[in-house]
């Protein structure tokens, strides 16, 4: 996927070629490149890619949730998957709703408490997933395809340990 030219005047957004200020830290061209690579990967603009090449009917904060509630072990409580999205509960019960009608997602009901329901994925939420993932994938490793195997190890465990220090916080 080619790199998204720098937006002027729009948070977040990638720079064109900025350069940490001469003096600065390291970890600020680190900062930099981590921003905008999470921008580059699940910006507007590669979400509207993925829409079309992978057919990804919904926008990125319900194939967040769709990932999140794919990738866990067990079925989710509202909370759990609000903290694990680091957004309010009450825009995870808007979001579920929403993936509930069209058959994405679907309620459980704890076995312990009655009251308490639980999100799982269905089978559609699953190959929807799937197919956005896979198309990710591919793309990275077009991006990547000159890097040596132990290049892309250390750069996945740094950047593994620079997202778990953010999750402790």
């Amino acid at each position: 996927m080619p790199a998204a030219p720098g937006v002027s005047g729009v948070p977040g957004a990638p720079t064109a070629d900025a350069s940490p200020a001469p003096g600065a830290p390291p970890t600020a061209e680190l900062y930099r490149s981590l921003a905008d690579l999470a921008y580059a990967m699940a910006g507007p603009r590669a979400h509207t890619r993925l829409r079309t090449e992978a057919e990804v009917p919904v926008d990125r904060a319900s194939l967040a949730l769709l990932r999140t509630v794919t990738a866990a072990s067990s079925p989710l409580r509202i909370g759990e998957l609000a903290e694990a999205l680091m957004v309010r509960p009450s825009h995870v019960s808007r979001e579920v709703r929403r993936l509930q009608k069209r058959g994405l997602v679907a309620f459980l009901t704890d076995a312990r408490d009655q009251r308490v329901r639980q999100i799982t994925v269905t089978e559609d939420g699953r190959d929807l997933v799937d197919r956005a993932q896979a198309t990710g994938r591919r793309w990275l490793s077009d991006a990547l395809d000159s890097f040596t195997p132990q290049e892309l190890n250390t750069t996945a465990a740094v950047i593994r340990r620079v997202i778990e220090a953010y999750r402790n916080e």
